[in-house]
């Protein structure tokens, strides 16, 4: 499928809303505003803004002065005014509607192309350089039309025709012949007889002379369909007519003078290899006509409306149309084109007729399981890479579009099928609290739905741990939201992530069960919790690009209200940020320990060694403004150095910082468990980690992670092993790798080996290892080690039934190489 660029996307999506702005009304103020594209099109507003002066500067955008700036795409007003010739395309609102109320002349000559679908769309630039050819003095120019069976070539002939005949380049009464060679493929001699005629006498048979389709197209158009299968010997035969209006019957000896014809030719192979260089050199004009695929999804919509309207006209019954009906036509592949979506939307009438048994009193359903079973299944392969305008456009269909058969097909009388956004509705009245608000604005519902849904996540944290959790929620959906929430570093509470996975897989039901639940417009949510509002945009756009379904605009109402209640159970929280210099040390670290304590709270920040300070300092400034609940950060550093940018920050913001360092895995993991204690505070917290780590008395090295804490800990996080018995067997495990290497053993190696191994084994036994690139060459940098440890985890393999893949091995090997290069 095509892929459009971002201008592309901005130009479809701005000339679709102002049709719908002009469907509307002519004399209200009419214009889209940057802002409006930016939200719908999930593009930056600066993007959108520098994609639209592009546009404007080509002509192909008006600009509407006022505050803010709005935008018109100039191909839909063409087709409602006539636009005035200016230097630049600025108006005010006034001269706009003055336009708009102004009907084009009636005398005006009418384009025939105008009522092609895509004619200012994806076939602009083919329909703009076929009118050239066209007009081109004295008789136009020959043409040759290229592309896959059922693209429209033949429909694109009688668009030229008509084309000529308005511009008086034929009278209205020229012929226009069509030709199919491919009929006559296995017989050339009467190809040729009937392409040019014959003498008497000519061949067996030829009791008279008779003109063949050369002579009946003098003066008009002859159309030579699969060109291709037109013998080199008819090509050539050609020449004469082309260059010198001339042409001999079979059997004739003495040329003919023939009027001019203008050929037009279709071809479905490749030209240079199908066709004679001497003939494709005599024709001038060679354009190629693009897949139904890779045309504009506004223009398949088209599509699918105007062979569903000839259908009902067929049947003699208006048609109630499904919308998953036209979502499943527009994602679903056409390997035919045209051809084939007409025949499957005949197909899909004829299924649905059949069920009425005839009878044609009531108006015939189109529902989804009427579709072709071939389309069913291409719709189900293809969604998940469904574009965003394929999206857009889903979201704005009726959920049933009526189509009636008596109406006429001129589009300008075809029903409305999408609904038009609404405006942005300001509240026009005061509140005085939380609840009136949400009550006046409809949030109510959400807000109810969202508290009740995060109250009742707890009992599933009380679920048996024999019963893993993606027991209950599909694993794609399990993935797909830890990877969004690690991506975007979002600081969540356990429950709201447990409550996301849970209302995505429940969502996930209820979209191909076809029950959506609908809350109010976004607007007032967005105005109410900006800063929610702004994260549940982030959560949204990353679970549809990782997901194989899609999650509708009205779900950020729910999203946004999930998220405050994490807020306002998390608002107490101290933020934990962690920095160190290197690949992956801080990182690494926040990741044992926000899965040893089940929870995203600690963000790590790993510094290259080369970057510089001013780098540095706006980075961990960017985070502490993220992260910073009200209640200050905590930053955690490998260096005495860093400590500064704590007294800086304090200096030049709002922010109560404090730093601590040099930092460690166990006072990370502390600080990260402290924290989010109720009764922390700042100070407090960091005299805490102060006196207990960095004494002399008790340094990070005599400072004992118990067995018992991990098991605990280890309890809250692995789901059906036992933690006291995997610590057991890792312990000897971990002391067989520490003595055969000479390795020392401290705290820090202990968590991260414990921690890992822990998971590594119950992720095999669900056999669902972790990926490693490039792990035999990974092998070949560390061959004793990792001989060392594949041989000290036979144990292990022996007691749970498993094999650990060397790209497990490859991860707990990186524990030790970091660990040794760390106490170098």
């Amino acid at each position: 499928m095509r892929q459009f660029s971002r201008k592309d996307r901005i130009k479809m999506f701005l000339e679709e809303e102002t049709k719908g702005s002009l469907n509307e009304s002519v004399e209200q103020n009419s214009g889209i505003s940057t802002s409006y594209i930016s939200k719908k099109l999930d593009i930056t507003r600066s993007n959108v803004s520098k994609e639209l002066n592009k546009l404007f500067r080509e002509k192909q955008v008006i600009k509407i002065s006022g505050k803010p700036v709005l935008y018109l795409s100039v191909n839909a007003l063409a087709s409602k005014i006539n636009l005035p010739q200016k230097n630049n395309f600025i108006f005010t609102q006034e001269e706009l509607s003055k336009l708009l109320t102004v009907k084009k002349k009636d005398n005006a000559i009418e384009d025939p192309f105008e009522k092609m679908i895509g004619y200012q769309g994806s076939l602009k630039s083919v329909v703009e350089q076929l009118k050239a050819a066209i007009l081109y003095p004295p008789y136009g120019m020959n043409i040759l039309l290229s592309g896959s069976t059922g693209v429209g070539k033949t429909t694109m002939v009688s668009y030229l025709y008509n084309f000529a005949i308005s511009k008086g380049i034929l009278k209205k009464n020229a012929p226009m012949i069509t030709f199919n060679c491919a009929d006559y493929v296995d017989n050339p001699q009467l190809l040729m007889s009937l392409l040019f005629g014959y003498e008497k006498g000519a061949f067996t048979g030829a009791n008279s002379t008779k003109e063949g389709i050369i002579k009946q197209a003098e003066h008009g158009i002859l159309f030579l369909d699969e060109v291709h299968r037109l013998p080199p010997q008819a090509q050539e035969m050609l020449f004469q007519v082309i260059d010198n209006q001339t042409y001999r019957r079979l059997g004739q000896v003495t040329p003919n003078t023939i009027g001019h014809i203008l050929f037009v030719m279709a071809t479905t192979e490749d030209i240079s290899s199908a066709l004679l260089r001497t003939f494709t050199r005599r024709i001038p004009v060679s354009v190629n006509l693009p897949d139904l695929d890779d045309r504009f999804p506004t223009e398949k919509l088209d599509y699918i409306y105007l062979f569903f309207k000839a259908e009902a006209k067929q049947i003699g019954s208006s048609l109630l149309v499904d919308k998953s009906v036209i979502e499943a036509l527009l994602n679903y592949k056409t390997p035919s084109n045209l051809g084939q979506l007409k025949v499957d939307i005949k197909l899909t009438c004829a299924k649905a007729y059949m069920k009425e048994n005839g009878v044609l009193e009531n108006k015939i359903s189109i529902t989804f399981n009427d579709l072709p079973e071939k389309t069913i299944k291409s719709y189900f392969k293809e969604k998940k890479y469904q574009e965003v305008l394929i999206q857009d456009l889903v979201s704005r269909l009726n959920e049933t579009i009526e189509i009636d058969s008596t109406k006429s097909n001129n589009p300008e009388s075809s029903p409305n099928y999408l609904t038009t956004p609404n405006a942005t509705l300001e509240p026009s009245f005061k509140v005085s609290s939380k609840k009136e608000y949400l009550h006046n604005t409809g949030l109510n519902e959400a807000y109810v739905a969202a508290k009740g849904f995060y109250q009742q996540i707890d009992a599933f944290e009380e679920l048996d741990r024999s019963q893993t959790i993606t027991k209950i929620i599909n694993y794609s959906v399990y993935t797909a939201v830890k990877t969004t929430l690690t991506e975007l570093q979002l600081n969540l509470h356990k429950n709201t992530i447990l409550g996301l996975m849970l209302h995505i897989n429940t969502l996930k039901n209820r979209i191909y069960s076809k029950n959506i639940p609908k809350y109010p417009q976004t607007t007032s949510v967005k105005q109410q919790y900006p800063q929610e509002y702004t994260l549940a945009l982030d959560i949204r756009k990353r679970l549809n690009q990782l997901i194989d379904f899609y999650i509708p605009e009205g779900e950020l109402t729910f999203l946004t209200m999930l998220l405050h209640m994490s807020k306002e159970k998390n608002q107490k929280s101290i933020g934990i940020l962690a920095l160190s210099h290197g690949d992956n040390i801080a990182s690494s670290m926040c990741e044992v320990v926000n899965s040893f304590l089940n929870s995203t709270h600690a963000i790590g920040i790993d510094l290259p060694l080369d970057e510089g300070t001013d780098k540095i300092f706006k980075k961990v400034l960017n985070t502490i403004e993220r992260i910073d609940n009200g209640h200050g950060v905590l930053i955690l550093s490998d260096m005495g150095s860093l400590s500064l940018f704590a007294n800086l920050i304090q200096e030049k913001t709002n922010h109560q910082v404090r730093n601590i360092s040099p930092i460690s895995t166990p006072m990370l993991l502390e600080a990260t468990r402290k924290s989010q204690l109720p009764s922390a505070t700042l100070d407090n917290l960091f005299n805490s980690l102060k006196s207990d780590f960095l004494m002399e008395k008790i340094t990070p090295k005599s400072f004992s992670f118990s067995n018992q804490k991990m098991i605990d800990s280890l309890g809250q996080f692995l789901l059906f092993i036992d933690p006291k018995k995997v610590i057991s067997r890792l312990q000897k495990t971990l002391t067989r790798i520490t003595n055969h290497q000479k390795i020392p053993e401290n705290d820090d190696l202990k968590i991260k080996f414990m921690f890992h191994c822990s998971s590594m084994v119950e992720r095999i036994m669900l056999k669902k290892p972790l990926p490693y690139n490039n792990v035999q060459k990974f092998k070949q940098r560390n061959p004793e080690l990792f001989k060392t440890i594949k041989c000290s985890f036979k144990e292990i393999e022996n007691d749970y039934f498993i094999e650990i893949p060397d790209t497990e091995l490859a991860y707990i090997v990186e524990i030790f190489d970091t660990h040794y290069s760390l106490n170098q």
